[in-house]
């Protein structure tokens, strides 16, 4: 009897070592199904105001159509987006150096493919030409017209406008001509002061600050548009890996099959 019993024990001890083996297998096995979650990152936007894409809302939130895509690519990334403000070529510097993450609506160029990764493109970039009111007339019916005629053309420093301006920029006959501001908004005062006879500006940039300078009866658009090519997210090397790129990549794929991108964009249609 005492030999059965110790027999039944053995057994039944083996019964529950066999479950708990069982147990811990499928525990390991179903963990191993178990999708791995990207760990979050952070990242800091630099930024620069630019109505209606980049500006200081109410409470000192920031906001705008670039700031929106950007706030959604990010959330879509599993990062968390934080903001600096300076000037363009100030966010640039400190890209470069590693200071700030990631800067919005830029152009590749050779000079920034040295120090920086960029996203697929993630919007197009156009521009139009604004002139004193009353002499809309009096200007040819093409940009190249327009040079060639000696007219002075205002445009910010270190602004991506297309090879259709850059080529004038660079060419030595016309280089002269173009008259640079560090801030956008030195253009305005610089055409109404006489300094420049037309000057380059993002339509809805262009139509925010007309208006909310209250020159809207001292500006006139010609009928002349601008393709400068699409505008991509800036990473910088120094702070950025490929990974965190891929991610706002495939983010961006995301919104755009699921409408949100569409969405955001609606809101600052004129």
């Amino acid at each position: 009897m005492l030999r059965t019993a110790i027999t039944y024990l053995s057994i039944a001890t083996f019964g529950l070592v066999g479950c708990n083996n069982d147990s811990k297998n499928a525990e390991k096995s179903q963990k191993s199904q178990t999708p791995v979650v990207e760990t979050t990152c952070s990242v800091t936007m630099g930024w620069d105001p630019w109505e209606p894409y980049m500006y200081l809302a109410p409470g000192n939130k920031v906001s705008g159509l670039d700031i929106e895509l950007i706030q959604a690519l990010a959330a879509e990334s599993n990062c968390e987006l934080n903001f600096v403000q300076d000037q363009w070529m100030r966010l640039l510097e400190k890209l470069e150096q590693g200071e700030v993450d990631l800067v919005a609506g830029a152009s590749v160029t050779e000079k920034r493919k040295s120090y920086a990764l960029f996203s697929e493109p993630y919007r197009a970039e156009n521009f139009v030409l604004y002139v004193r009111s009353g002499e809309k007339d009096s200007f040819p019916k093409t940009f190249k017209d327009i040079v060639e005629s000696g007219k002075k053309i205002g445009v910010t420093t270190d602004y991506i406008y297309g090879d259709q301006v850059s080529d004038f920029q660079d060419d030595p006959n016309y280089t002269k001509q173009f008259v640079y501001s560090s801030v956008g908004e030195a253009n305005y005062y610089n055409l109404m002061q006489h300094n420049v006879d037309v000057i380059i500006e993002d339509p809805f940039v262009g139509a925010y600050n007309i208006k909310r300078k209250g020159i809207e009866d001292q500006i006139d658009k010609l009928d002349i548009q601008i393709h400068s090519g699409d505008v991509h997210l800036m990473f910088s090397m120094k702070s950025v890996d490929h990974t965190i790129l891929t991610r706002f990549n495939e983010a961006l794929k995301t919104l755009k099959a699921n409408g949100k991108y569409k969405q955001i964009l609606q809101k600052y249609m004129l």
